[in-house]
C-alpha cells in the first residue's frame, strides 16, 4: 500500500484518492480481521476458563468419591478387625474348652487308676481270705481225720455244709468280679469314647482355624488390592 502511495504522488489528484481508498478498504479489512480475532481469543479465554471450572469440579466431585472410598474402606478395615478379634476370641474359646476337656480326661483316668486299684486291692483282699479259709478248712480236715472213726457221720455233714457255704462265697466272688470286669469294660469305653471326642474336637478346631485364616488373607488380598487400585487412580489425578 506504501507503494501504491508513492507511485501514486507523481499522478493526478484522481490516482491520489483511488489509492487512499484503496488503502482505507485496506485498513477497514485489517480492523474486522483484527475485531474477529479479538472474539475468537475472548470465545477462547471463556472456554478455556469454563473448561478450567469444569475440571476442578471434577476434581473436586473425583476426591470427594475417593474421601468418601477412604472412609468405606476404613470402615471395612475396622468391621474387619473386629471379626478378627471375635474369630480369635472363639478360638481362645475353643482352645479353653480343649483343655477343659483334656483335664476332665486326665480326672477320668486318675479316677479309672484308682477304681481299678480298688478293685485289684478288694480282689487281694478276697483272695487271702479264701486262701487263709483254705488253709482253716485244710488243719480242721486233718483234725476231721483223726476223729473219723467215731464222728464220721458228724463230720460227713459239717463238711458238707462247709461246702455249700464255700461254693456259695465262691459264687458270690465270681459275680462280684464279673460285675467289676463289666464295671472296667464300661470305664475303658467311656475313655475310648472322650479319646474320639478330643481327636473330632481338634479336627474340628484346626479345620475352623484354617477357614478363618483362608477368609482372612482373601479379605486382605482384597484390601490390599483396592489400595492399590485407588493409589494408581490418585497417582493419574496428581498426574494431571
Amino acid at each position: 500500500m506504501a507503494a501504491n502511495l508513492d507511485g501514486a504522488e507523481g499522478d493526478d489528484p484522481r490516482a491520489l484518492r483511488e489509492a487512499l481508498a484503496e488503502a482505507t478498504l485496506q485498513l477497514k479489512q485489517e480492523q474486522r480481521r483484527t475485531a474477529s480475532l479479538a472474539e475468537e481469543l475472548r470465545t477462547s479465554k471463556q472456554r478455556s476458563l469454563e473448561a478450567q471450572k469444569h475440571l476442578e469440579e471434577e476434581e473436586e466431585s473425583i476426591m470427594n468419591r475417593l474421601m468418601k472410598r477412604l472412609e468405606a474402606l476404613q470402615r471395612e478395615k475396622q468391621e474387619l478387625q473386629r471379626k478378627v478379634q471375635s474369630e480369635e476370641e472363639q478360638l481362645r474359646e475353643g482352645e479353653s474348652q480343649l483343655a477343659s476337656v483334656t483335664r476332665e480326661k486326665q480326672d477320668l483316668q486318675r479316677q479309672l487308676a484308682l477304681e481299678q486299684e480298688y478293685v485289684v486291692n478288694k480282689l487281694e483282699k478276697k483272695l487271702n481270705e479264701l486262701n487263709l479259709e483254705k488253709q482253716k478248712l485244710g488243719k480242721y480236715k486233718v483234725d476231721l481225720e483223726n476223729q473219723l472213726e467215731q464222728e464220721q457221720e458228724q463230720i460227713v455233714n459239717k463238711l458238707q455244709k462247709k461246702a455249700d457255704k464255700y461254693l456259695e462265697e465262691k459264687l458270690q466272688l465270681v459275680k462280684e468280679k464279673t460285675e467289676l470286669r463289666d464295671k472296667v469294660g464300661d470305664l475303658q469305653q467311656h475313655v475310648a469314647k472322650l479319646s474320639s471326642d478330643k481327636v473330632i474336637l481338634e479336627n474340628q478346631l484346626e479345620q475352623e482355624e484354617e477357614s478363618i485364616v483362608n477368609k482372612l488373607q482373601r479379605q486382605l488380598e482384597e484390601v490390599i488390592h483396592q489400595n492399590k487400585v485407588l493409589e494408581r487412580k490418585v497417582g493419574q489425578l496428581g498426574g494431571r
